[in-house]
Protein backbone atom coordinates (compact mmCIF):
# COMPACT_ATOMS: atom_id res chain seq x y z
CA UNK A 1 0.00 0.00 0.00
CA UNK A 2 1.54 3.04 -1.16
CA UNK A 3 1.82 5.88 1.66
CA UNK A 4 -0.77 9.03 0.91
CA UNK A 5 1.97 12.21 -0.38
CA UNK A 6 1.22 15.32 2.02
CA UNK A 7 -0.68 18.13 0.96
CA UNK A 8 1.15 20.56 -1.37
CA UNK A 9 1.54 24.37 0.59
CA UNK A 10 0.29 27.58 -1.06
CA UNK A 11 -3.38 29.30 -2.09
CA UNK A 12 -5.51 27.72 -4.85
CA UNK A 13 -6.62 29.76 -7.92
CA UNK A 14 -9.88 30.35 -6.32
CA UNK A 15 -8.49 32.23 -3.28
CA UNK A 16 -5.94 33.81 -5.17
CA UNK A 17 -8.84 35.18 -7.40
CA UNK A 18 -10.17 35.93 -4.10
CA UNK A 19 -7.74 38.06 -2.35
CA UNK A 20 -7.00 39.79 -5.71
CA UNK A 21 -11.39 41.05 -5.56
CA UNK A 22 -10.96 41.73 -2.13
CA UNK A 23 -7.37 43.99 -2.32
CA UNK A 24 -9.49 45.73 -5.08
CA UNK A 25 -12.35 46.52 -3.03
CA UNK A 26 -10.13 47.96 -0.50
CA UNK A 27 -8.63 50.16 -2.97
CA UNK A 28 -11.40 51.33 -4.42
CA UNK A 29 -13.10 52.13 -1.05
CA UNK A 30 -9.79 54.18 -0.35
CA UNK A 31 -9.79 56.01 -3.51
CA UNK A 32 -13.69 57.11 -2.74
CA UNK A 33 -12.58 58.32 0.93
CA UNK A 34 -9.64 60.20 -0.56
CA UNK A 35 -11.92 61.47 -3.52
CA UNK A 36 -14.23 63.11 -0.83
CA UNK A 37 -11.25 64.34 1.52
CA UNK A 38 -8.71 66.05 -0.71
CA UNK A 39 -10.99 68.67 -2.06
CA UNK A 40 -11.59 69.76 1.64
CA UNK A 41 -8.13 69.40 2.10
CA UNK A 42 -7.04 71.84 -0.93
CA UNK A 43 -9.78 73.80 0.32
CA UNK A 44 -8.42 74.62 3.99
CA UNK A 45 -5.15 74.64 2.75
CA UNK A 46 -5.97 77.83 0.34
CA UNK A 47 -7.54 79.58 3.31
CA UNK A 48 -5.11 79.03 5.21
CA UNK A 49 -2.66 80.69 2.60
CA UNK A 50 -5.09 83.62 2.09
CA UNK A 51 -5.36 84.44 5.85
CA UNK A 52 -1.48 84.89 5.99
CA UNK A 53 -1.70 86.91 2.50
CA UNK A 54 -4.38 88.99 3.66
CA UNK A 55 -3.35 89.37 7.29
CA UNK A 56 0.47 90.59 5.74
CA UNK A 57 -1.23 92.86 3.71
CA UNK A 58 -3.13 94.41 6.45
CA UNK A 59 -0.15 94.85 8.47
CA UNK A 60 2.12 96.19 5.78
CA UNK A 61 -0.83 99.08 4.87
CA UNK A 62 -1.05 100.01 8.35
CA UNK A 63 2.61 100.35 9.14
CA UNK A 64 2.64 102.15 5.50
CA UNK A 65 -0.16 104.64 5.95
CA UNK A 66 0.46 104.89 9.26
CA UNK A 67 3.51 106.87 9.05
CA UNK A 68 1.99 109.75 6.48
CA UNK A 69 3.21 112.93 7.33
CA UNK A 70 2.06 116.77 7.74
CA UNK A 71 2.93 117.36 4.50
CA UNK A 72 1.59 120.94 1.56
CA UNK A 73 2.88 120.46 -1.61
CA UNK A 74 3.19 124.28 -1.60
CA UNK A 75 5.28 124.52 1.27
CA UNK A 76 3.10 127.29 2.61
CA UNK A 77 -1.02 127.61 3.69
CA UNK A 78 -2.39 125.15 0.53
CA UNK A 79 -4.22 121.39 1.19
CA UNK A 80 -2.28 118.72 2.87
CA UNK A 81 -1.24 116.28 0.56
CA UNK A 82 -3.54 113.27 1.77
CA UNK A 83 -6.41 112.38 -0.85
CA UNK A 84 -8.38 109.43 0.84
CA UNK A 85 -10.88 107.68 -1.43
CA UNK A 86 -12.93 104.23 -0.58
CA UNK A 87 -10.33 102.33 -3.01
CA UNK A 88 -7.25 104.32 -2.70
CA UNK A 89 -5.30 106.83 -0.59
CA UNK A 90 -2.26 109.08 -1.59
CA UNK A 91 -0.30 110.41 1.11
CA UNK A 92 3.42 111.51 2.22
CA UNK A 93 5.99 109.63 4.05
CA UNK A 94 9.72 109.45 4.65
CA UNK A 95 11.27 106.87 2.25
CA UNK A 96 11.63 103.18 4.31
CA UNK A 97 13.93 101.68 1.97
CA UNK A 98 16.93 100.32 3.77
CA UNK A 99 20.48 102.35 3.19
CA UNK A 100 18.10 105.31 1.47
CA UNK A 101 18.54 108.78 1.91
CA UNK A 102 16.49 110.78 4.16
CA UNK A 103 13.64 112.21 1.59
CA UNK A 104 9.80 112.46 1.29
CA UNK A 105 8.21 110.21 -1.12
CA UNK A 106 4.44 110.51 -2.38
CA UNK A 107 2.97 106.69 -1.89
CA UNK A 108 -0.18 105.62 -3.54
CA UNK A 109 -2.07 102.28 -2.02
CA UNK A 110 -4.79 101.01 -4.12
CA UNK A 111 -6.87 98.80 -6.29
CA UNK A 112 -5.53 98.77 -9.87
CA UNK A 113 -7.41 98.28 -13.33
CA UNK A 114 -7.01 94.40 -12.86
CA UNK A 115 -8.66 94.43 -9.12
CA UNK A 116 -5.37 93.78 -7.65
CA UNK A 117 -4.32 96.40 -4.72
CA UNK A 118 -0.66 97.62 -5.28
CA UNK A 119 1.47 100.24 -3.78
CA UNK A 120 3.41 102.97 -5.69
CA UNK A 121 5.62 105.50 -5.20
CA UNK A 122 7.49 108.70 -6.16
CA UNK A 123 9.84 111.44 -5.03
CA UNK A 124 7.90 114.33 -3.43
CA UNK A 125 8.94 117.55 -4.90
CA UNK A 126 6.90 121.13 -4.03
CA UNK A 127 4.25 122.09 -6.65
CA UNK A 128 2.80 118.58 -8.03
CA UNK A 129 3.30 114.66 -7.45
CA UNK A 130 5.03 112.78 -10.43
CA UNK A 131 4.15 109.84 -11.91
CA UNK A 132 4.27 106.40 -9.76
CA UNK A 133 6.55 104.01 -10.61
CA UNK A 134 7.86 101.06 -9.04
CA UNK A 135 4.81 98.97 -7.95
CA UNK A 136 4.71 96.60 -5.56
CA UNK A 137 1.72 94.25 -5.43
CA UNK A 138 0.06 93.94 -1.77
CA UNK A 139 -2.60 91.81 -2.09
CA UNK A 140 -4.26 90.24 -5.44
CA UNK A 141 -7.65 90.11 -6.53
CA UNK A 142 -10.26 88.67 -6.15
CA UNK A 143 -9.82 89.94 -2.70
CA UNK A 144 -9.28 94.06 -2.69
CA UNK A 145 -8.95 96.96 0.39
CA UNK A 146 -11.90 99.25 1.32
CA UNK A 147 -11.02 102.48 3.21
CA UNK A 148 -12.32 104.55 5.83
CA UNK A 149 -11.15 107.64 7.47
CA UNK A 150 -11.95 108.98 10.97
CA UNK A 151 -11.41 112.31 12.27
CA UNK A 152 -11.93 113.85 16.02
CA UNK A 153 -15.63 113.29 16.48
CA UNK A 154 -15.06 109.42 15.26
CA UNK A 155 -17.38 109.02 12.31
CA UNK A 156 -16.09 106.54 9.47
CA UNK A 157 -15.97 108.63 5.92
CA UNK A 158 -15.60 107.07 2.93
CA UNK A 159 -13.92 109.87 1.53
CA UNK A 160 -11.67 112.13 3.35
CA UNK A 161 -12.11 115.78 2.10
CA UNK A 162 -10.79 117.67 4.54
CA UNK A 163 -7.47 119.71 3.07
CA UNK A 164 -6.12 120.96 6.58
CA UNK A 165 -5.56 118.03 8.52
CA UNK A 166 -4.84 114.11 8.20
CA UNK A 167 -7.81 111.47 9.63
CA UNK A 168 -7.03 110.75 13.09
CA UNK A 169 -7.60 106.84 12.12
CA UNK A 170 -8.36 104.85 8.97
CA UNK A 171 -9.92 101.33 8.25
CA UNK A 172 -8.75 98.69 6.09
CA UNK A 173 -11.63 96.29 5.53
CA UNK A 174 -11.01 93.26 2.72
CA UNK A 175 -13.60 92.27 0.36
CA UNK A 176 -13.75 88.82 -0.99
CA UNK A 177 -14.97 88.12 -4.56
CA UNK A 178 -18.79 88.16 -3.42
CA UNK A 179 -18.32 91.85 -1.58
CA UNK A 180 -19.13 90.18 1.66
CA UNK A 181 -16.55 91.15 4.36
CA UNK A 182 -13.26 88.91 5.05
CA UNK A 183 -11.13 91.02 7.70
CA UNK A 184 -11.00 94.55 9.25
CA UNK A 185 -8.70 96.67 11.23
CA UNK A 186 -7.88 100.04 11.89
CA UNK A 187 -4.81 102.52 13.27
CA UNK A 188 -4.03 105.53 13.91
CA UNK A 189 -2.03 107.52 12.28
CA UNK A 190 1.14 109.09 14.29
CA UNK A 191 0.81 112.30 13.16
CA UNK A 192 -2.54 113.80 12.35
CA UNK A 193 -1.67 117.71 13.21
CA UNK A 194 0.55 120.36 12.23
CA UNK A 195 4.15 120.25 14.32
CA UNK A 196 4.47 123.29 16.03
CA UNK A 197 6.78 125.92 14.50
CA UNK A 198 8.81 128.31 16.56
CA UNK A 199 7.69 131.95 16.63
CA UNK A 200 11.27 133.04 15.91
CA UNK A 201 11.86 131.22 12.79
CA UNK A 202 8.63 132.52 11.12
CA UNK A 203 9.46 135.34 8.86
CA UNK A 204 12.98 136.11 9.06
CA UNK A 205 13.42 136.19 5.46
CA UNK A 206 15.91 133.65 4.43
CA UNK A 207 14.08 131.14 2.75
CA UNK A 208 15.37 128.67 5.36
CA UNK A 209 12.58 126.15 6.64
CA UNK A 210 11.05 127.08 9.86
CA UNK A 211 12.35 125.43 12.72
CA UNK A 212 10.22 122.62 14.33
CA UNK A 213 9.76 121.96 18.02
Amino acid sequence: MKPVPPAEEGFSLIEALAAVALTAAIMAGLGTIAGQWMPAWRHGFVAVQNADRIGLALDRIAEDVGGAEYVRPDGGKGPLLFRGASDSVVFVRRRIEPGAAPQLDVVRVGATADGDTQRARTQFVPGGVGAFGGATSLLAAPFHIAFAYAGLDGRWLDVWSDPQSLPRAVRLSVLGAGRGLVASTAFTLKVSAAPEVDDKAKGDGSGAPAAVK
